[in-house]
């Protein structure tokens, strides 16, 4: 490793610990001002965090935060984290609710990418055994499309035009198809999909903020198809929407 590669690691692990040790989302001035640091050499550090995920930029604000990725790996390292203490009630009263697994999706924003970070499984013999933390597509599914929707338009159509076949089908995405969803799930306030993310199942999500109002994630109920009907949809809606609502992140 050469000096040069020292020095950035070193002074991009002094931005991420400028940012967690704030009492709210922070600038790039307030970071050079912290560091020291030329605001350019600041920006690039703070860029490279964010394309891994270790911070999150609010793109209103022009301001940074504690990143999905740095919680999705202090949840790996430590069974009670914030993140698993804060969602795993919610998760657990749903399944509760609904006799259904429940799943807590993590927006990776540096991948534009998610990934099931907790989980509550149904007590059902029938159920979905989701395996944690494997980065996932966020076109595909109820619970990419409840984050999806509500992330800036160059996001939506970043993911768009990079979109893969969907992983079960290998059905490719159809534009006015996507945009149309979109808009439901923005109207609605949840996604509701069939066989997308898994197999034989009937999907219900919706979005997860922070307390300043940013998208982290999304909470979903994973129904399989034999114990799925219509008259369902609206029931369960709600009672995902209120599990999400009720739910904060950092």
């Amino acid at each position: 490793m050469t000096t040069d590669t020292v020095g950035t690691v070193a002074r991009a692990l002094s931005v991420l610990k400028v940012i967690a040790e704030a009492d709210s989302a922070i600038g790039v001035k307030d970071v050079a001002a912290s560091l020291n640091l030329p605001m350019s050499t600041s920006h690039r550090l703070l860029d490279l965090l964010q394309r891994e995920g270790f911070v999150a930029k609010d793109f209103e604000r022009r301001r940074y935060r504690v990143g999905p990725e740095f919680f999705r790996l202090a949840n790996i390292v430590g069974q009670d984290s914030t993140l698993a203490t804060v969602v795993q009630p919610a998760l657990e009263r749903l399944t509760k609710e609904t006799g259904e697994t429940s799943l807590f999706a993590l927006h990776l924003s540096g991948k534009q990418a998610m990934c099931f970070a907790a989980k509550c499984d149904s007590p059902h013999t029938l159920r979905f055994r989701v395996p944690l933390y494997e980065d996932l597509p966020l076109v595909w599914g109820a619970a990419g499309l409840a984050i999806l929707a509500f992330l800036p338009a160059e996001v939506q159509a970043e993911a768009l035009k990079h979109a893969a076949p969907s992983p079960l089908t290998g059905r490719r995405l159809n534009r006015a198809e996507f945009l149309g969803e979109i808009e439901k799930v923005k109207s609605s306030g949840v996604a509701i999909t069939r066989n997308e993310a898994l197999p034989d199942a009937a999907e219900i999500a919706a979005p997860v903020y922070s307390g300043s109002n940013h998208i982290v994630g999304s909470i979903m109920l994973a129904i399989p198809a034999p114990r799925f009907s219509q008259s369902k949809i609206k029931l369960y809606s709600e009672m995902v929407r209120n599990a999400a609502w009720g739910t904060f992140m950092y």
